[in-house]
């Protein structure tokens, strides 16, 4: 085996320690991710089997090309202005693309684990005319199931690679931890990992075949972002969250963290002009306002009124009690 396969089994494996023994911890207190069993499997492509083992455990085994189709894609990046001056922040260009990089990978095994935890593999097994036991009241229809199924799987992925971002940041070499805008920075290069990420995941996951569309995907991890940004002013209603009234304090707070974070990482990713339609229906989900202006926003939109259904419909399979908070 050359150092560099060698290289991307110890990403692969880190990356699962990591979702076992610090992120998943730290938000649920079941020690699902304990019943996980990573593997890896020889793949080219940005793929990842996840099924059930051994009775209540999960196997979820990562292809050998993820680390390596990520970090391609994050070499693409625009490292100049804002995002240069955030990464000399974090010690240079070297150590914040290496954040990146491993928020990146972190973030799609966590992905994974995340339909485990919500219930998804084991609702899927029961729609499966196969595997069915036939005792579903009123089963959702594939297409929708899974096109919310990935948008929740995104949306907790994110929430809770953020929710661990310093424990992300000691596991790199050379990265600073000096400076009051520290966690802005360290911030822009998870969500440039995240958000290189998704793009591949997308990408995977054909529009035709029911999966949603990258720029939804953005903008329901925007969504995620801000609810990890601002919790305090989110209340969840009826299977959705809703914000709740907020002073101009409060809104400009959040609407700065996001312009030193979320808007340059978009830019360093070369995809979306933020002024442009995309960029307004950001500005709606930071305002607690539903985006229309593009034609993510309304799909996300869309997609949202059937949150409620989707939600019951998870309830009895949930594997952990990090949706607790739903009532309908």
């Amino acid at each position: 085996m050359g150092e560099e396969d060698l290289e991307t089994l110890t990403l692969i494996r880190v990356a699962g320690e990591f979702v076992t023994y610090v992120l998943f911890p730290g938000i649920d207190e079941t020690a699902f991710a304990e019943r996980i069993d990573w593997r890896h499997r020889e793949s080219a492509g940005l793929d990842a089997i996840i099924s059930p083992w051994r009775k209540d455990r999960y196997r979820i085994a990562i292809g050998t090309a993820v680390p390596d189709l990520i970090l391609s894609r994050l070499q693409a990046v625009n490292v100049e202005g804002e995002t240069a001056a955030r990464a000399e922040r974090l010690g240079g260009i070297e150590p914040a693309m290496t954040l990146a990089w491993f928020a990146g990978v972190a973030f799609f095994a966590t992905h994974e684990a995340c339909h485990a935890a919500a219930g998804h593999v084991a609702y899927q097994k029961a729609l499966n005319p196969e595997t069915s036991t036939g005792d579903l009241p009123r089963p959702l229809d594939l297409a929708t199931f899974r096109l919310l199924s990935e948008l929740e799987a995104d949306g907790a992925a994110a929430a809770s690679l953020l929710s661990a971002d310093h424990e992300l940041m000691r596991t790199i070499e050379g990265l600073s931890s000096d400076g009051d805008d520290r966690a802005d920075s360290a911030m822009m290069f998870i969500v440039i990992g995240v958000f290189a990420t998704l793009e591949l995941l997308a990408s995977e996951g054909p529009v035709e075949d029911g999966y949603p569309t990258p720029e939804t995907r953005y903008l329901n991890v925007v969504a995620a972002v801000f609810r990890h940004v601002a919790p305090h002013l989110l209340l969840l209603k009826s299977g959705d969250y809703v914000r709740r009234e907020a002073s101009g304090e409060e809104v400009q707070n959040v609407a700065n963290r996001f312009r030193h974070s979320v808007l340059p990482a978009l830019a360093a990713l070369n995809h979306f002009d933020v002024t442009a339609p995309f960029g307004e229906d950001i500005a709606a989900l930071l305002g607690g306002a539903i985006p229309n202006k593009s034609e993510a926003g309304r799909d996300l939109a869309r997609y949202s009124r059937n949150r409620a259904r989707f939600m019951r419909a998870l309830s009895g399979f949930r594997e952990t009690r990090m949706w607790d908070d739903f009532n309908d």
